[in-house]
């Protein structure tokens, strides 16, 4: 049985052949595939880098916090005597801590990217990582048209419903060959 299809300006024209049928099935599963999924793993990909640098940035801005509290709490007591030494437990992965002695804590080096690091204040430091966290909110923006990155998941829920709504379409389409 052979298919009616539409013609532009809503008149009927000639019926889809079997073949014609299936070529426009095959058309649908290609775009599916070639271009859809791969939209759908592209967004998945650019979400978690810009997340994983996101947190980084966070991780800086707790250690500086962090180091600026040890430091207020030694206070007047510590610059008096000319200490900025601090000794703490460094985290080497899997559970595995050693002690650590930093001489002077009032300055530290911050990676910036393509292997190089900048030495810095604490105040320095913390200024850093929020231009660095506003550049990144602009740069994930260019990504996705959204300001937050929690909201690009919308991006990939509109391609899976693009996805959807394609393989219904070929459903429909598979059932009118019958």
């Amino acid at each position: 049985m052979a298919a009616a299809a539409a013609a532009p300006g809503g008149g009927r024209a000639r019926a889809l052949s079997a073949q014609e049928l299936q070529s426009k099935v095959l058309d649908y599963e290609s775009f599916v595939e070639d271009v859809l999924k791969k939209k759908l793993a592209a967004i998945g990909r650019r979400r978690a880098a810009l997340e994983a640098e996101r947190e980084e940035l966070a991780e800086l801005r707790r250690g500086v916090l962090a180091l600026q509290a040890v430091r207020g709490r030694l206070g007047t007591r510590a610059g008096r005597e000319g200490r900025r030494e601090l000794k703490s437990l460094v985290d080497l992965g899997s559970g595995v801590f050693c002690q650590a002695r930093v001489p002077d804590a009032s300055r530290l080096f911050v990676a910036v990217g393509l292997g190089f690091h900048v030495e810095c204040t604490l105040e320095e430091a913390a200024q850093l990582a929020e231009r660095r966290r506003e550049a990144l909110q602009a740069r994930f923006a260019c990504v996705c048209p959204h300001a937050k990155v929690d909201e690009c998941i919308d991006d990939a829920a509109q391609v899976r419903a693009h996805i959807r709504f394609v393989a219904q379409a070929i459903g429909e389409l598979q059932q009118l060959g019958r």
